[in-house]
């Protein structure tokens, strides 16, 4: 059986097709993660994602939505509270992020969530999507296309510094909420897809190689959607020929990237 022959399976080319579009686009996010330092904010959404995805499998409903309605709440409730309180919006999410994962345990044990089931929470299963979520995830992935391309001027402020943002007219508050949804749906989006232990693959691990290049802004958001893409499509790739899973390989595969270009430019400038 050739690897081709496997895309005659619709779960596989479906699996392939949306990591593909998620590879190029959910860089975009991992960029605001690494520029506005939303590394605890990530965490919490993660945890919310498996809260949101414990509660699913106790009520047997589909963990997907139920986690990303978990994150939205998340995200108001901390818009709400740092405005209210003036409170750092690090230490909101460090509270959030011990509170949700201490719930979502709490869940699983009072609704007898089996332990394979909470694993899948974890690990995700990229061939097991529906045509609806996979449309659901490509569209998702178009919409922040679209954000970042019709706000790139203020995003690119923002980016830069919140503050000269705001005292150059720039409507930075409701922005970085919005950057804020984005990560949130995001996170949920991936961990349906690869799971939480492997989610920096596809969020994080592209937009650290494009800073080993980029010299704008404009550049990281690109070369992060092109690393992106190039780690899923190797590791999709690497995971048919060698008969493991295509999280794990993708994510072998965008780790092994980024190690041979940090030494790539270590030895670079060794050499200068």
């Amino acid at each position: 059986m050739t690897i081709l022959s496997y895309f005659a399976y619709p779960p596989i080319l479906r699996g392939f097709l949306v990591l593909l579009v998620a590879g190029a686009f959910f860089p975009l996010t991992g960029v605001f993660v690494l520029r506005l330092n939303l590394i605890t904010f990530r965490f919490m959404l993660m945890h919310g994602t498996l809260l949101g995805g414990a509660l699913a499998l106790g009520f047997g409903i589909e963990p997907l939505y139920l986690g990303i309605g978990i994150n939205l709440l998340l995200i108001f409730g901390i818009a709400r509270i740092s405005r209210g309180t003036g409170k750092n919006i690090g230490h909101i999410t460090t509270f959030f992020m011990v509170l949700t994962i201490g719930l979502a345990f709490a869940v699983m044990y009072r609704m007898n969530v089996p332990a394979k089931d909470t694993l899948s929470i974890l690990w995700g299963n990229l061939f097991a999507l529906s045509k609806f979520d996979a449309i659901f995830t490509i569209g998702f992935c178009l919409g922040t296309f679209i954000f970042v391309i019709l706000l790139f001027r203020p995003l690119k402020a923002v980016i830069f510094s919140r503050e000269i943002a705001y005292t150059s007219g720039v409507r930075e508050r409701g922005l970085y909420h919005l950057i804020l949804v984005f990560t949130g749906l995001t996170i949920a989006f991936a961990m349906k897809l690869i799971g939480a232990l492997l989610l920096d693959a596809l969020l994080l691990l592209p937009a650290l190689m494009a800073t080993f290049f980029a010299r704008s802004t404009k550049e990281m958001f690109v070369l992060a959607g092109f690393f992106g893409f190039l780690s899923s499509i190797s590791g999709f790739f690497a995971s048919l020929a060698l008969d493991i899973p295509a999280s794990s390989a993708v994510t072998v595969v965008a780790a092994l990237f980024l190690g041979v270009i940090a030494l790539f430019k270590f030895f670079g400038r060794n050499r200068a």
